[in-house]
């Protein structure tokens, strides 16, 4: 049964959107999107009611972040320009308002005007929102988030310019508006009761001669000009009909009197609804803009001394030093893709995957949401961090993996369902949800890691005990009757939590590789304990997966897939997306590690998968019924590693589009991807599920690591790192991605053999010749080249003529080149 203030929202949002053409509200992007296909099948299993479903925004979870690197808390961008700090119990919104005409322009409703939003530069994270009613006034918002003060606070500053672009007089209200439900929602309010983000606005307060706003016990925004009028507005004879919010509104008061109410406080202890409305009059003409700048305190803010740290700086040196912080970071530090015209773009979302988990960091933990994933994952952190340390971001990675990871080590002597606490990586997550996984994950991790910064920072060296060896040891013994991994709910995307799943094995095979690995490297005396433990596993994995295919195969199935796991015998369904992981991120496929059988059912998985699973994208029905943008990368990334870069580029191909979904016209989301992206926006609502869905945070984390892997190892990937070590170049660099006399490449970027490498290869239509020129590269390390522009001819490094006749299209270049150039025909 729904709860009062649950039920309340509904109806006020409704009865709102209904009768939208006699008094405008400011209903927020996702309640429109779901009141235009409504369905009463809301999933019943996390929720008590369609009201709490729709009060957490449980379908259409779609909007901008701005954030502090580092720091906590980040704020939610609307695709009206709302600004929502996740912490804080309100949202932000601007308005127009004409008084001569009674006329309010909301930009949530154009009513024949138009909203843009974009992100200021793809390496900035500065939302910009234009808004232009169709008589042609126009406010821009720019919004960002930036550290404040001698103690370095978060802050978010939005800054408002109106204008006439068509140069003629005009004259209104800028008006701001202070609700409580923003762009994620009202209150998520589920069944656990884990996830409870109560954004009941009960009490609020204009401070005028402050000219600031207190909501709840907490500061909201603090104004640097006051506005002329103001009116606070709440429930003080505590009715419980929902046109009490209809007919006592500041939009309602403006529409029929054009006046506020002018009282600086009201409560709400009835639905917590409580709303405000700030106005500042504006004449303009052809050349004149009006300006108003908004501070919010995202951080703790109390007292007369932080107001005045928090106005201190003005806000044109604020914008300045976000803008120098951010171009420096993402456009001079780090690995910058060279990429050619065709593909600039996938550049540009390059830096934006990185401003993103630089933003998510909090204090060296990525979290892998801003609202219901604001908390840390040894899952998704061991990929983040990875991403990280391989695209130039290693002092977060290092924070991610020394200084957490060690955090989550358990010591204790208790049990967790059927297996040792002691040595098991975890927290409540981890625990709660048996998620197996996390130990091979952070092995896996910190081993990857620990080759990247080479042996002279001597990493592994410092986990190794007990954090390493210990946790491969609790690989080794806490495994069920046939040697696999316990059942448990690793990762949402696999299925049932009652049953077994092969994604927990063959991330515990590379993390107990990568464990022995390390042991060897630093000449650690339990070098064959380690292998032994592979081993085993390995074995155990192989064997199983074998058993599945051979009764598959007696059941009749023609189509060759390893499902989820051995407790899903012929399940031909999207879960068996975790068979991707052979291939990416964890290249157990390299030396056929599990043996040449389960390679060659791993790469039929592949085409199984993308011939039922895939249109456009990875399509997860079985577990989200939503489509899966990091799946759809995962499973790109398999391709590519597996030598069909076709399959890669048709699936970055949607990964782009996914980014920047638009429905009826307007932007959803500003160059991020959620954990899933709901059909109906993939489609523009042609295509609505007949069930109800899941949707996650956006940005995602692991989707921003998972584009970033992407990118990186299209334009280089490492190889059989411990016995023939060599490393691919441009193994995804398409022929039309290379016009003629255009360039691809890379500089000084970080690899698994501890040291950099770039090159920078140019394509000469005429001639039919690649050329690739090295810069730094890792000693001892050969090259291939995979020629993607057409059959090879020919081959010559540094003068000398090289052997191709049996390489196919791969050119294989000795260690120590400089150039090379191949003649393709």
């Amino acid at each position: 049964m729904a709860q009062t203030h649950e039920w309340m929202f509904y109806e006020v949002m409704w009865r709102s959107w209904a009768g939208r053409a006699q008094v405008p509200y400011p209903v927020p992007w996702w309640a429109q999107q779901a009141f235009r296909r409504w369905s009463d099948d809301y999933d019943a299993g996390s929720y008590d009611s369609k009201e709490a479903a729709f009060a957490s925004n449980a379908l259409y979870r779609y909007w901008g972040m701005v954030g502090v690197k580092d720091h906590r808390q980040e704020s939610l961008i609307g695709q009206a320009g709302e600004i929502e700090p996740v912490y804080d119990k309100y949202c932000l919104s601007f308005f127009l308002f004409d008084p001569a005409t009674g006329a309010l322009h909301l930009p949530q409703l154009t009513d024949g005007g138009t909203v843009e939003q974009r992100r200021e530069a793809p390496h900035l994270p500065v939302a910009l929102t234009t808004f232009r009613t169709a008589d042609g006034v126009e406010f821009v918002q720019r919004t960002f988030a930036v550290p404040v003060g001698a103690r370095q606070r978060d802050a978010v500053v939005t800054r408002l310019t109106v204008g006439s672009p068509t140069g003629q007089a005009r004259e209104g209200l800028l008006c701001a508006a202070l609700l409580a439900a923003g762009p994620s929602g009202f209150q998520r309010h589920d069944r656990n009761g884990r996830e409870i983000t109560d954004r009941r606005l009960t009490f609020l307060r204009y401070l005028p001669a402050e000219q600031r706003v207190e909501t709840n016990s907490g500061w909201g925004p603090v104004f640097d000009t006051a506005p002329q009028q103001y009116g606070v507005y709440g429930n003080p004879e505590f009715s419980a009909d929902p046109d009490t919010y209809l007919h006592h509104s500041p939009f309602r008061d403006l529409v029929m009197g054009g006046k506020l109410n002018g009282s600086p406080q009201a409560q709400d202890q009835v639905a917590g609804l409580c709303s405000a409305v700030f106005s500042w009059p504006y004449r303009i003409t052809e050349d004149e803009v009006m300006e108003v700048d908004v501070r919010l305190p995202v951080d703790l803010y109390a007292g007369a001394d932080d107001l005045a740290e928090l106005r201190a700086t003005p806000a044109d040196e604020l914008e300045a030093a976000n803008r120098e912080f951010w171009t420096r970071k993402l456009t001079c530090q780090g690995v910058q893709p060279e990429l050619p015209r065709p593909v600039a773009h996938l550049a540009d979302m390059f830096r934006e995957a990185r401003s993103q988990l630089l933003i998510l960091s909090d204090l060296g933990e990525i979290h892998p949401g801003p609202t219901v994933y604001d908390s840390f994952w040894i899952r998704d952190s061991s990929v983040e961090a990875t991403a990280c340390s391989l695209v130039g971001d290693s002092t977060l990675a290092e924070h991610q993996l020394g200084t957490h990871y060690p955090l989550k080590f358990n010591r204790g002597g208790g049990r967790i369902g059927p297996c040792a606490e002691y040595g098991f990586y975890g927290g409540p997550h981890e625990k709660d949800d048996r998620e197996w996984d996390s130990n091979g994950q952070a092995l896996w991790a910190i081993g990857r890691y620990d080759r990247t910064r080479g042996p002279a920072t001597a990493f592994g060296a410092k986990l190794y005990q007990p954090y390493v060896l210990d946790g491969a040891r609790w690989l080794r013994d806490n495994r069920d009757g046939y040697g696999l991994l316990h059942s448990g709910w690793s990762a949402e995307h696999l299925g049932e939590r009652d049953k077994p799943h092969y994604w927990d094995d063959l991330w515990g095979l590379a993390g107990l590789y990568e464990a022995a690995r390390l042991a060897e490297r630093i000449g650690a005396p339990e070098v064959s304990e380690l292998w032994g433990a592979f081993d085993d596993l390995k074995a155990a994995t192989a064997a199983s997966v074998r058993w599945v295919l051979g009764e598959q195969a007696r059941r009749g199935a023609w189509e060759t897939y390893i499902p989820t796991g051995p407790g899903d015998v012929g399940r031909l369904d999207s879960t068996m997306i975790g068979a991707a992981a052979y291939f990416h991120p964890l290249r157990l496929h390299m030396g056929s590690k599990l043996g040449d059988e389960v390679d060659r059912a791993a790469r039929y998985t592949l085409d199984t998968m993308y011939a039922h699973f895939v249109t456009g994208g990875f399509r997860h029905e079985a577990a989200w019924n939503a489509y899966g943008p990091y799946l759809t990368m995962q499973l790109a990334h398999a391709y590519l590693l597996a030598g069909n870069p076709e399959r890669a580029d048709e699936l970055l191909g949607w990964v782009v589009g996914a980014a920047f979904p638009r429905t009826q016209g307007r932007a959803a989301a500003l160059g991020a991807w959620n954990e899933q992206h709901a059909f109906p926006l993939a489609s523009d609502f042609r295509e609505v599920p007949d069930r109800h869905w899941y949707m996650g945070d956006i940005p995602h984390g692991w989707a921003a690591a998972e584009y970033l892997l992407l990118v990186r190892d299209l334009l280089f990937f490492e190889a059989d790192e411990d016995r023939d070590p060599h490393l691919y170049i441009a193994p995804g660099i398409r022929a039309h991605w290379v016009p003629s006399g255009q360039s691809a490449g890379v500089e000084d970027a970080p690899t698994l053999f501890g040291e950099p490498f770039g090159y920078r290869l140019t394509h000469d239509a005429g001639a039919r010749t690649v050329t690739v020129r090295i810069g730094a590269a890792p000693g001892g390390v050969r090259f291939v080249y995979p020629c993607r522009f057409g059959p090879v001819r020919s081959a010559v490094a540094d003068g000398r003529r090289l052997d191709v006749s049996a390489c196919g299209d791969d050119v294989r270049v000795p260690a120590g080149t400089r150039e090379f150039t191949v003649t393709y025909a």
